[in-house]
């Protein structure tokens, strides 16, 4: 294995607007790493006072495989469960064609603001449109 010492996949990012948790995805995502960072993605958003939008940067991610795309599509729907904003943020062009590819890019990049806490039923209305969508499969190719 590699001689670099080990580095988290998920990093806390300072600055942002309050009630914001910000974080760096560092890394592959993949089935290696894929449970530690909803673990550390969903702990980071129950430590929060008053959560209403997660941030996730995604500048330094590297290899996404189907593993990573789940987690990513795990945190969208916690999210959307719990009425808070889901963004990926400095996605490069890697990610962007795997989104496309697999039929998600409007899913996980639609703007999804935070919803008042009354609001569970139209998040789960939102999500369940995106499913029934036809032309989510088709990659174009």
């Amino acid at each position: 294995m590699a001689a670099f010492p080990f580095s988290p996949p998920v990093r806390p990012l300072a600055g942002g607007a309050p009630h914001t948790v910000r974080l760096a995805l560092v890394g592959d995502l993949d089935y290696e790493v894929g449970d530690e960072v909803l673990h550390q993605v969903l702990h980071a958003l129950r430590g929060g006072e008053d959560v209403r939008d997660l941030r996730l940067d995604c500048q330094g991610l590297g290899t996404v495989d189907s593993a990573g795309l789940a987690v990513l599509l795990q945190i969208h729907r916690h999210t959307s469960e719990d009425g808070t904003g889901f963004h990926l943020d400095n996605m490069g062009p890697r990610l962007e064609r795997l989104l496309h590819i697999t039929g998600t890019y409007e899913y996980l990049t639609a703007p999804q603001q935070a919803a008042p806490s009354v609001g569970s039923a139209s998040s789960a209305g939102s999500a369940g449109s995106a499913e029934g969508d036809p032309g989510t499969l088709d990659s174009g190719a």
